[in-house]
């Protein structure tokens, strides 16, 4: 049996330290020999990376990735990407044929779908995180209180709005009720002086390392099908 070798290009810092630091651990522990975090690149003289703002972008950096990545009789490559789609870029394949879908599930199903096709790569599993990668901070919303102390009755709109949707992925992705948005008005308040400064990658790994990935994968529907799609592939 070959070896697995899993390589997520991530978007930003707080999508690569949740591959580095939370799901590299589970998925290596199920089974998968290497998990390798790519920090999208966004200038290459520059060697600068992190952010997303065109779909050329993210083609450019991806077949970088799969040409130096050959299949061998030891070792299986799979390709994967971890993108927000609060803010996805409009130049995304079929991007607006999708604003015409309604459910939120299938939209994203069909931008994935639609980025699979433009690859042509057999090794390649889309993830598209709906709507933003801090829905799955909001499977552990009773943890803040440990990094942000005394923000316990501010976290209570964070709980209504999760109670509303009844699903952390549905919560929108409204440029003001964003899951992200959400929780800094919650932690940081709005007054002049924040009571705290949000701190996204540090608070998205602490969060998901407490909750863990496997409850993750229970209240999040679209995040466990992409770690299925991992392991079975």
């Amino acid at each position: 049996m070959k070896n697995k070798i899993v390589h997520v290009l991530c978007e930003g810092q707080t999508e690569q330290g949740f591959v580095e630091e939370v799901l590299k651990p589970y998925l290596l522990d199920k089974g998968i020999a290497s998990v390798k975090s790519i920090l999208i690149g966004t200038n290459t003289k520059k060697g600068t990376a992190g952010g997303m703002y065109s779909f050329s972008q993210v083609h450019n950096h991806l077949d970088i990735i799969k040409k130096s990545y050959i299949d061998n009789e030891y070792e299986r490559h799979i390709f994967t990407t971890m993108f927000d789609y609060y803010q996805l870029p409009a130049s995304f394949p079929e991007y607006d044929k999708s604003r015409n879908i309604t459910d939120k599930y299938k939209k994203v199903e069909s931008l994935e779908e639609a980025f699979a096709r433009y690859e042509e790569e057999a090794r390649f599993i889309p993830y598209i995180q709906l709507h933003e990668f801090e829905a799955l901070v909001f499977c552990g919303l009773d943890y803040l209180p440990l990094l942000y102390a005394g923000c316990e009755k501010r976290i209570k709109m964070l709980n209504d709005a999760l109670k509303a949707t009844g699903n952390p992925e549905l919560i929108n992705d409204n440029p003001n009720t964003a899951p992200s948005k959400r929780i800094i008005k919650a932690i940081e308040g709005e007054k002049a002086k924040p009571f705290f400064h949000y701190n996204k990658p540090k608070t998205g790994k602490f969060i998901t390392a407490k909750v863990g990935i496997e409850v993750l994968r229970e209240k999040c529907p679209h995040f466990n099908k992409w770690i299925e799609g991992i392991l079975n592939f």
